[in-house]
């Protein structure tokens, strides 16, 4: 893996943040955790489903403009 190196003249500077939520915002977290990763999932289920949709195409000879997008 490269290692970032700064351009001369530039100062890289980071923050790190704890999170300490209550009760009511640990479960708001929670929840939208969640819902991301119900996004991320379906995504690549539907990218995954047109990929696996075009390479059948492409068995049958069909013509590439008439493939899948």
């Amino acid at each position: 893996m490269k290692k970032f190196r700064p351009q001369p003249g530039f100062r890289v500077q980071a923050f790190r943040f704890a999170l300490d939520p209550g009760a009511s915002q640990e479960t708001a977290l929670r929840s939208h955790c969640g819902a991301a990763r119900a996004a991320y999932n379906w995504a690549l289920g539907w990218v995954t489903a047109s990929w696996r949709q075009r390479k059948a195409e492409e068995t049958y000879g069909i013509a590439e403009a008439e493939l899948t997008g």
